[in-house]
């Protein structure tokens, strides 16, 4: 890092690959609505033929959050979801070769894999890991990295359609992770600061002792990180579930 960086706790630069993760990864994925009109236009689909392989993809992104939970905690967390950064932008570099329906349904399911792997429980593991404090504001940064690549790349990815065509903006999208997000996320991102020598922020040097600062816990689960066991005894896992559904 920069020297003017060497103070600063590495863990925050964990963040910041996760957080470019998010963007790049959630990003495309809510690009998808730009596409309906050429696409239509050029093969004829209907728009409800079409709005159904992106529904798709949300509906198998979302059964697989569980199985994404699983992998983040039995193999390596940063590849799993790098794997993903992976899957998305090859999924998207191959959509200009679509030429018929199978292959885009087929196309966008396997994409879901990516999605899934690249956003949510995944990249949250990793930054709990980092933080016994301030949890809520990092994985806030991270979580607000998705809308964040709404706003940029939706605009950047229509730019695109006008100025060439459908094909090429889905390059874009697809290079971007491969090229950009990938490598960048690789760099930064480490499981736990424990592969470089470090706590994770607000644990006292003493591991006995806890975090040494920041707020309460949830009743029932002690500081620090809690297993699915431990959290399914206590309401505040209860409550943050049924919030999620609604």
């Amino acid at each position: 890092m920069v020297s003017g960086f060497r103070n600063t706790f590495y863990g925050w630069f964990v963040v910041l690959g996760c957080a470019l993760v998010v963007f790049g990864v959630s990003g495309g994925q809510f690009s998808f609505g730009v596409f309906l009109q050429p696409m239509t236009e050029e093969f004829g689909w209907s728009r409800g033929t079409l709005s159904l392989a992106f529904g798709i993809t949300y509906m198998i992104s979302g059964l697989l959050r569980p199985l994404a939970g699983y992998l983040a905690d039995r193999y390596d967390a940063k590849w799993a979801a790098m794997s993903g950064v992976a899957i998305m932008g090859f999924m998207l570099v191959l959509l200009p070769m679509v030429n018929n329906l199978w292959q885009l349904y087929l196309v966008f399911s396997v994409m879901s894999i990516g999605i899934t792997l690249g956003t949510g429980p995944i990249l949250t593991k990793i930054v709990s890991q980092w933080f016994l404090t301030r949890r809520g504001l990092t994985l806030g940064i991270t979580g607000g990295a998705g809308s964040m690549g709404a706003m940029l790349l939706v605009p950047a990815t229509s730019a695109f359609l006008v100025l060439l065509d459908w094909r090429e903006a889905y390059l874009f999208l697809g290079l971007l992770l491969l090229a950009l997000v990938f490598p960048v996320g690789a760099f930064l991102i480490k499981n736990r600061p424990q592969d470089v020598g470090l706590l994770p922020f607000g644990q006292a040097p003493d591991a006995t002792s806890g975090p040494s600062a920041g707020g309460s816990r949830a009743p029932g689960i002690a500081q620090g990180n809690a297993t699915f066991g431990q959290a399914l005894r206590t309401g505040f896992f209860y409550r943050l579930t049924f919030g999620y559904f609604v």
